[in-house]
């Protein structure tokens, strides 16, 4: 026995939905513009009001100056060298290094990354490089 219903049918289709972009933004600074705010890196005197004093520790080893210096310029000027240089590499670096490698020798097309001499790509990073020395995090 067939029934009437005044109920449309329920589809099981849902509405085609962009995913989320990116948008890339660039900002272009001078080294120097870049204004940190710095705090102790290691804050002796914090963590000895919050029952742990090292300080003692580090001074009979010599090692007091070497905290001294991450509360000089030093350190405001590797962050600052690191952040004015940083760019992010996502997927779409990952396609952009491979078509240029592709581009420079085409037998290298439909091979691996690895095969291209390319590292693999695991995750977006943020990418640098301070006095030379790549880091990436």
């Amino acid at each position: 026995m067939a029934t009437s219903s005044s109920i449309p049918e329920s589809s099981n289709m849902q509405e085609v939905v962009p995913t989320y972009e990116i948008k890339e933004r660039t900002m272009s600074l001078e080294e120097w513009d870049l204004k940190i705010q710095t705090e102790n890196p290691v804050d002796f005197t914090s963590l000895a009001f919050h029952g742990c004093d090292i300080r003692r520790f580090y001074e009979a080893q010599g090692l007091m100056d070497y905290f001294n210096m991450l509360n000089r310029p030093t350190y405001q000027t590797l962050v600052r060298h690191f952040w004015v240089r940083a760019s992010v590499y996502n997927k779409e670096s990952v396609k952009l290094e491979e078509t240029e490698k592709i581009l420079i020798n085409p037998t290298l097309e439909g091979k691996s990354r690895e095969e291209m001499g390319l590292e693999p790509f695991v995750c977006t990073e943020i990418r640098s490089s301070i006095m030379g020395i790549p880091v990436h995090i």
